[in-house]
C-alpha cells in the first residue's frame, strides 16, 4: 500500500494550458499592421539570413558601387537602378525581419522597430533620389 509521500501528485505531471498572452493595445496594433495576429512564437535564427542580405546591401550600396562606378563610366548609367533595386529588397527585408521579431515576441522588439522604421525612412530618402535621377 502506497504512503503518502508514495502518492503521485498528477497536477505536477499533467501539462497544464499556457496562461494566455496579454498584450498592450499598442502590441496587438502593432501586430495587427505587420499582419501577425496571434501567431506562435518562431525561432530567431530566421532573422540571421535577412541581417546578413541587409549587411550585403549596405555594402554594396554605401562602398562598392560609389567606388567601381567612377572607375566604370558607362556603369554609372546602371547605378541608380541597381541603387533602386537594392533598396527595394532592403525595405522588403527590413519588414520581414520586423515580423519575425514580433512573431518570436523578441523582448527587444521595440527598439527594434524603431531601428527598422529609421531604415525604412532613410531607404525611402534613398528611393526618391534615384527615381528622380532616373526620372532625369
Amino acid at each position: 500500500m502506497p504512503s503518502s509521500s508514495d502518492a503521485i501528485d498528477l497536477d505536477a505531471t499533467t501539462p497544464q494550458p499556457a496562461a494566455p498572452l496579454v498584450r498592450s493595445p499598442l502590441d496587438r496594433l502593432v501586430r495587427q499592421a505587420l499582419l501577425i495576429q496571434d501567431a506562435s512564437p518562431r525561432a530567431m535564427f530566421e532573422l540571421r539570413g535577412s541581417l546578413v542580405l541587409s549587411a550585403v546591401r549596405c555594402v554594396l550600396t554605401y562602398a562598392v558601387i560609389p567606388l567601381v562606378v567612377p572607375l566604370i563610366g558607362w556603369a554609372g548609367v546602371l547605378a541608380a537602378p541597381l541603387s533602386l533595386a537594392l533598396s527595394a529588397v532592403a525595405v522588403v527585408l527590413a519588414v520581414t525581419s520586423l515580423r519575425r521579431v514580433w512573431m518570436a515576441d523578441y523582448r527587444h522588439r521595440w527598439p527594434y522597430t524603431a531601428f527598422i522604421v529609421a531604415a525604412v525612412v532613410l531607404l525611402t530618402i534613398v528611393i526618391v533620389g534615384d527615381v528622380r535621377t532616373i526620372l532625369g
